[in-house]
């Protein structure tokens, strides 16, 4: 593969694009809105510049910058050797996506799909070439994040999942082979059940934010801890995962946590409002548990 297309410029989309420039593939990033692709070509220069001052970049920043040209037209996808689209976790969104990108790229190309949630099982069945779609799920910022999940749906070739998996080691990450495929796959159910339990052990008084993460790094070796890691990704991000994982496996994956709901509804999203478990700084920097 020479060729990679990426759906949705947006945190995990223009994250994707970065890591496959820095890899030497030429990339082409599509939106519908030309402001998030500014907004996308400004976040890839920023974090290329940061790579390229802590010498972890085999070329200038600029090189690889120049690898990634962007286009609000799905058309261009039409040369892509892969297309991986990282629209908004919506099964109906997906959906369409998948089906336009059907029509528009070759037949031997393959269509990946950013899903953290969705059953690609799901989402092969909008595609006439159900045989080529296979989730590809980075995990963000996509250019620190070692983890990609591969997942083929039933009807996925061996053929796309061996090239698949080779794509995942070339741009730098530690493919991790989902074999049975279910709502959130291997690591959101994880991850989704330990930080529900740790947000109810919050709303039930058992323990305080701080105490909850402190004793995660220290007693399992997280760096960080779950009601933080929350933070960091977006508490709507978050809650919209684990409502989509339980709306499909309401058996395995209990409703999300009431907090969390209310927290959202009241614009507490975490790192990016200013305002989540924890206060966070403009720049990034975690301050004090905000409750």
């Amino acid at each position: 593969m020479k060729r990679i297309a990426i759906i949705g410029a947006g945190f995990m989309g223009s994250g994707i694009a970065q890591v496959c420039a820095q890899a030497d593939y030429s990339v082409t990033l599509v939106d519908i809105a030309e402001d998030r692709l500014e907004f996308a070509r400004n976040a890839i220069a920023w974090s290329l510049n940061k790579l390229e001052n802590k010498e972890q970049l085999d070329a200038p920043s600029k090189v690889v910058a120049d690898r990634i040209q962007t286009s609000t037209e799905y058309e261009v996808v039409g040369d892509a050797d892969l297309i991986i689209e990282a629209v908004y976790e919506n099964r109906d969104t997906k959906l369409n996506a998948i089906r336009a990108l059907d029509t528009l790229c070759r037949s031997d190309a393959i269509i990946g799909s950013n899903t953290s949630t969705i059953p690609i099982t799901q989402l092969a069945a909008a595609s006439q070439h159900p045989e080529r779609v296979i989730g590809i799920h980075f995990f963000g910022p996509v250019p620190l994040m070692r983890l990609v999940e591969i997942t083929p749906a039933p009807t996925t070739s061996q053929t796309v999942i061996d090239t698949v998996m080779a794509f995942g080691r070339a741009v730098g990450k530690n493919p991790v082979l989902v074999k049975k495929d279910i709502p959130g796959f291997l690591m959101n159910r994880i991850f989704g059940a330990m930080t529900c339990e740790a947000i109810r052990l919050v709303e039930d008084g058992v323990g305080s934010i701080e105490d909850i993460d402190q004793g995660m790094c220290d007693g399992f070796n997280f760096r960080v801890g779950p009601l933080c890691i929350a933070d960091l990704a977006g508490l709507d991000i978050a809650l919209n995962a684990f409502q989509v994982m339980h709306d499909l496996d309401p058996s395995r994956m209990p409703a999300p946590p009431a907090l969390l709901a209310r927290m959202v509804a009241e614009g507490k999203l975490g790192a990016k409002s200013g305002e989540g478990f924890y206060r966070w700084e403009k720049n990034g920097r975690r301050l004090s548990p905000a409750f």
